[in-house]
């Protein structure tokens, strides 16, 4: 888990500036189907989660425990980077206003698809350049790194979030 509280942004040293004056008290967690089950029907560990991105493909199963959390979205594309059965600029969009809706809170995001790698980590991309803004892109891919360093994010939701949020190429550049 990667905590977005306290600690020196390094590009900002200088202005000292902390992440929370940029973003929420939140803690963006990225897993697979199977391990979101394991945390979502622990009463304990699923206290903290305040909201649930769940990502998968028409067939694939919810995680056990999925009905434990209130506060959920379930995004249904597959991890393909064609248009007809990959994500769309509506899924991206509904990631961005998650982001803004969670601006002021605190708690865990869980985000998950099936194995934990390409469209959570991407979903999670997402969420941390729209809280850091534009020039922050390399700032978002280092804390998803952090947290999942198994991360190959979605190439195709990543596409559409750099068009939509008018980063000019350089959240695509992050990708390698």
């Amino acid at each position: 888990m990667l905590s977005l509280g306290v600690e020196l942004i390094p590009e900002m040293e200088s202005e000292h500036k902390l992440v929370s004056d940029l973003m929420p008290d939140l803690v963006i967690e990225v897993a697979s189907r199977s391990e979101a089950g394991d945390i979502l029907s622990s009463p304990e560990r699923c206290a903290d989660v305040i909201c649930l991105i769940s990502i998968g493909a028409l067939n694939d199963e919810l995680p056990i425990g999925y009905h434990n959390i209130s506060s959920k979205v379930r995004l249904l594309f597959g991890d393909t980077l064609d248009a007809e059965s990959g994500a769309t600029e509506g899924d991206v969009r509904t990631l961005m206003e998650i982001a803004q809706n969670l601006r002021s809170s605190q708690g865990k995001v869980l985000i998950h698809c099936e194995a934990g790698v390409s469209r959570s980590t991407a979903a999670a991309l997402i969420l941390y350049a729209c809280w850091l803004g534009a020039g922050r892109e390399r700032e978002a891919m280092r804390r998803v790194l952090a947290q999942r360093a198994i991360a190959i994010p979605n190439r195709r939701m990543v596409e559409l979030a750099d068009h939509l949020l008018k980063r000019g190429g350089r959240l695509l550049e992050v990708l390698g």
